[in-house]
């Protein structure tokens, strides 16, 4: 994967062609860990209400956010090959068919795309792509769509920094074949590299390794990107922050 960088976002664009294929495979659980803060964040909206899923990638949290909420969603996403499989995801699905909208475009430019106001805004596994200044920008327009009232929802980096040694595994099958995932972050914290493995039994099928540039903000980044742009993160868990308008006088 390949982190958004100034003047060229088309590095998010491109990021998924090669390891797309294996996303789906490890990111069920990762994703039904925002079940219960979508439901409590949206499940009493209006039909008419808008919900933004902001980096929708495939639809695996857009299909979770859909059945939290009555509200229409709009999924954006940049990647060509996240997106098809995202819109065959709301086509297959005749609840998904007539709520959720999908924009192709990268944050912070395809949010001047969007009808506003919207009643709430997620900001899933994504942050990591921008620069602090497309952040910065994000939040803004984000908080300028924010209608009264509204509410966000952002996933949180780890506290829990790695030294480069620390290997995470991650395993699953599909027929015959066993899938093992291993990711690795870089010394300094601002890349890593994954290797994905197809096995036969002992026979290994294919191995392909992807590097990335993702580079998660901080917790105190996100304080003051978030601050700057009018936005307060209220409460939060170790994954999960919920966003709201900061007071005014």
């Amino acid at each position: 994967m390949v982190a958004a960088t100034e003047g060229r976002p088309s590095g998010v664009i491109d990021a998924y062609e090669g390891m797309g294929e294996f996303h789906d495979l490890f990111m069920t659980d990762v994703w039904g860990g925002l079940r219960p803060a979508l439901a409590s964040a949206f499940a009493d909206l209006d039909p008419n209400a808008i919900v933004l899923d902001v980096g929708a990638g495939t639809g695996i949290g857009t299909r979770l956010l859909a059945r939290s909420t009555s509200a229409q969603v709009v999924a954006i996403e940049p990647s060509l090959t996240m997106r098809a499989v995202l819109l065959a995801r709301v086509a297959d699905d005749p609840e998904l068919i007539e709520r959720v909208s999908v924009l192709a475009g990268a944050a912070p430019d395809i949010l001047d795309e969007v009808p506003g106001p919207v009643a709430g805004f997620v900001c899933a596994h994504m942050l990591g792509h921008l620069t602090a200044t497309q952040r910065q920008e994000t939040f803004a327009r984000l908080a300028a769509l924010l209608e009264p009232g509204g509410i966000g929802i952002i996933t949180l980096p780890r506290t829990s920094a790695s030294d480069g040694t620390d290997v995470v595994e991650e395993a699953t099958h599909i027929g015959r074949h066993h899938y093992l995932a291993r990711h690795r972050s870089t010394p300094d914290g601002r890349g890593s590299q994954s290797e994905y493995l197809v096995l036969d039994g002992d026979r290994i099928v294919r191995r392909q390794t992807f590097a990335s540039s993702w580079e998660p903000p901080t917790l105190e980044q996100l304080h003051d990107e978030l601050n700057d742009a009018g936005l307060h993160l209220v409460d939060a868990d170790e994954r999960i922050g919920i966003v709201r308008q900061a007071e005014t006088a």
